[in-house]
């Protein structure tokens, strides 16, 4: 089998959920089921600009051939405008003002997808559904995408450019049964070919004391702690207010750190640490050190900190509006979960005063994660979905551009 990837980032300094599960799945599909594999991708980093920071050209990483292009464009502030346009009635926008948003958001980067059309690969997997190369990848390659688009009920999903993108494809990928749903209610696609695929982490080492020193705590303080970018859309900021009104009413609770890039400046104080960036080894021992790990953020396909958060040892608590999060805490019963600050306020109180509460829901966790989404369980559900897909519309033809 030989397949191909589009996806507007790819390497191992790349920050992202779906960007780095897919280049683990990538390595995996590799070394365990011999296959070969080419990654159409651009020189980005960061998906706040799009900026080229990696030299174009050919690598081979960890057997995946990656061909890196320059963009043409990348992510342009002007996107944000549109954007508040369109959470005000995205199923209202024009055809052409949805277009020119997806240019603004980028990155658009025609030499990608004329590498990848032109290609020999089998089928292209294509991910995620919102930026410029899935937008026009999916049309022109058809029936040959497995289609990773990483949704979840947000405006863009509902704009009318959608339907061509979501229904173009050969078949589907999903992350969570919930995610499976919305796309279902979403778009007349069901009978194309799926599977919940799901994903996975390697479960990684760290120093709790080494942690600590890095984040700025003092020996052995405790702290909860938060894992990932530090963006209004992830619920960072709602998370900081949430805790400064606990800590005025729970004058010893521990403080709250946010480990992960910075893409929306939030000010650290007394209640809450900002501390970027950090290296993995930090954010493992910081996984193990905390007294829980809360995942806010309402928009998830899937969410890989949470398992990370299981099998590092730390309880986890997810935000209720968010399905795919929600969806492990309920088939795990390894998680909690709120809705308002009330929910905030019980759930936190119950983790720090019972530790052996704590100590269950890791354990359910953890069997949870190790039972369901290990790499063998995972390349064979792929290569069973990548085989339907195939003996369903074996095609190697794509659509010119326009």
């Amino acid at each position: 089998m030989k397949l191909g990837l589009v996806v507007p980032r790819y390497g191992v300094d790349v920050v992202g959920g779906i960007e780095h599960w897919l280049r683990l799945l990538c390595e995996h599909l590799v070394s365990m089921k011999g296959w070969d594999v080419e990654v159409f991708t651009t020189c980005a980093v960061s998906a706040a600009t799009w900026a080229d920071e990696l030299p174009a050209g050919d690598v081979d990483l960890e057997g995946v051939t990656v061909h890196r292009r320059r963009s043409v464009t990348g992510r342009d502030p002007r996107s944000g405008e549109l954007g508040v346009l369109i959470g005000r009635g995205a199923a209202a926008v024009p055809e052409s003002m949805a277009q020119r948003f997806v240019d603004l958001v980028g990155p658009v980067c025609p030499d990608v997808l004329n590498e990848a059309a032109s290609s020999d690969c089998d089928l292209v997997a294509v991910t995620p559904y919102l930026f410029w190369p899935a937008v026009h990848a999916t049309p022109r390659l058809g029936r040959r995408v497995i289609f990773h688009c990483a949704a979840h009920d947000e405006p863009e999903l509902h704009l009318s450019i959608m339907r061509e993108v979501f229904g173009a494809v050969g078949g589907f990928a999903y992350n969570s049964y919930s995610e499976q749903a919305l796309v279902e209610r979403t778009f007349p696609i069901a009978q194309l070919p799926a599977s919940v695929i799901g994903a996975t982490v390697v479960e990684g080492s760290g120093d709790p004391d080494a942690a600590r020193a890095a984040l700025g705590l003092n020996p052995g303080e405790p702290f909860v702690l938060c894992v990932g970018r530090v963006e209004r859309a992830k619920g960072s900021h709602v998370l900081a207010d949430l805790w400064r009104l606990y800590r005025q009413r729970r004058r010893r609770a521990p403080r709250l750190v946010f480990l992960g890039p910075v893409h929306e400046g939030l000010e650290g104080d007394d209640d809450v640490i900002v501390a970027g960036r950090q290296a993995e080894d930090v954010k493992w021992g910081a996984l193990q050190a905390c007294e829980f790990a809360v995942t806010p953020s309402a928009w998830e396909s899937f969410s890989l900190v949470v398992l990370e958060a299981w099998l590092a040892g730390a309880p986890v608590v997810v935000n209720r509006r968010c399905a795919a999060t929600l969806e492990h805490c309920i088939r795990s019963r390894g998680g909690l979960s709120f809705f308002d600050y009330a929910d905030f306020e019980s759930v936190a109180d119950r983790l720090l005063a019972d530790p052996a509460l704590g100590a269950r829901l890791v354990a359910n966790g953890r069997s949870y994660t190790e039972r369901v989404f290990n790499w063998s369980a995972i390349v064979d559900r792929y290569e069973l979905l990548a085989d339907h897909i195939l003996a369903r519309a074996p095609l190697r033809v794509s659509v010119p551009p326009a």
